[in-house]
């Protein structure tokens, strides 16, 4: 089995296997590193108002001795 390892402007997310208690926490979530830092990835399963669907990504730095985040919007 191959290991993974993270390259820079790469990253994974993997499906959440907990129950969501509210709408906007994630669905998938993982790590990506870009120009060499490292960020959180959330990512939800969303729907347009076409039909159409889509994920919605958000992404916010990890910093020491951090949970991972369980989903909401960037502050900016």
């Amino acid at each position: 089995m191959q290991t993974y390892e993270q390259k820079d402007n790469d990253g994974a997310a993997f499906e959440v296997e907990k129950p969501k208690k509210e709408d906007w926490h994630d669905d998938w979530s993982g790590k990506i590193m870009v120009s060499g830092s490292m960020y959180w990835l959330g990512m939800r399963e969303m729907q347009s108002k076409a039909g159409k669907p889509y994920f919605k990504l958000t992404v916010r730095p990890v910093q020491a001795a951090s949970t991972p985040p369980q989903g909401g919007d960037l502050p900016f």
